[in-house]
């Protein structure tokens, strides 16, 4: 029996070498969120589902506002509209991730209607929601290297396969980086009209949310507290602007109400401008991120100088 023990627990020390040094030296690319809960907090976020994700990318914003009043260096702390809406248990998860002695910190709060929406499985009243058990609403621990908690809890989204084939890979810095994506245009189109679908199908389940735009309005408040706040809604296809505008009317006042409402900013790049390339019309490359994280700058720049 004392055998037995010795043996196991060698096997289990082994294991957890080999699963810690995969986690660290390859965590990037065997999971899409796994990188997000090793780095420190954070004074800079940005927040949001997968246009962010893949859309914004820190390293071009530390670049843009290097030496400028803004505490550096910004956490892309987004993930995909599968796990989060704005909403109480997400609040709660930036405040863990947040680091509160900043007081310039520059914070990118990305909406669309869907991250404002009352899901099938939602029962607002009874406080029950789609993201309680998804990551990041799930961790406890946000800041540790390797990450044990994460693993256990979220190992369905790890793909060990990534870490040979590399074709993703999330930076340090919460950027979701594409790097082999097809050109083939038959493929991309197939693409887009699958995100026409599905946005169609949020569309004919979801509805409009005054408490999830009502946590915004708090989380806006909150992060006021540490620095400057801007709500951005991102460049997409204009059938798919389309169908997001004819399932809210007025979604743009209302955020342009609440920014005001709270000495933030809101900047709207969905007005249908071909101007940065998406490849499936719902998010930007990473060739069409190097302009818009410029114009994005530009536009926080000029606004904050107001």
């Amino acid at each position: 029996m004392k055998i037995f023990l010795i043996k196991s627990f060698t096997f289990f020390l082994i294991a957890l070498s080999i699963i810690s040094l995969i986690l660290i030296q390859y965590g990037g690319y065997v999971d899409y969120f796994y990188i997000k809960f090793t780095s420190p907090k954070a004074k800079s976020m940005i927040l949001g589902d997968s246009r962010s994700f893949q859309g914004i990318q820190p390293s071009l914003i530390n670049s843009y506002f290097k030496n400028k009043e803004f505490s550096l260096p910004i956490l892309n702390y987004s993930f995909t509209i599968a796990q989060m809406s704005y909403g109480e248990i997400w609040n709660e998860s930036i405040k863990r991730k947040l680091d509160t002695t900043t007081r310039n910190g520059l914070f990118i709060l990305t909406v669309t209607p869907w991250m404002l929406s009352k899901r099938e499985s939602d029962d607002e009243e009874k406080k029950i929601f789609f993201e309680r058990d998804e990551p990041p609403n799930n961790m406890t621990c946000v800041t540790l290297n390797p990450n044990f908690e994460y693993f256990v809890k979220n190992l369905t989204y790890f793909h060990f396969r990534s870490v040979f084939r590399k074709t993703s890979e999330v930076h340090k810095d919460g950027w979701l980086e594409e790097s082999n994506l097809t050109k083939d245009q038959g493929t991309l189109n197939a693409w887009k009209q699958n995100q026409i679908k599905t946005h169609l199908g949020f569309s004919r389940k979801w509805q409009p949310s005054r408490y999830r735009l009502s946590e915004l309005d708090k989380l806006v408040k909150y992060l006021n507290n540490y620095g400057s706040v801007f709500i951005v809604r991102m460049p997409i296809d204009t059938i798919i602007i389309e169908i997001e505008n004819n399932y809210w009317k007025g979604f743009d006042d209302e955020i342009s109400e609440l920014s005001m409402n709270n000495r933030a900013k809101y900047i709207n790049f969905a007005k249908g401008e071909e101007k940065y390339r998406t490849y499936d019309g719902n998010h930007i490359d990473k060739y069409g991120g190097v302009q818009f994280a410029k114009d994005l700058c530009d536009s926080i720049s000029s606004k904050t100088s107001n």
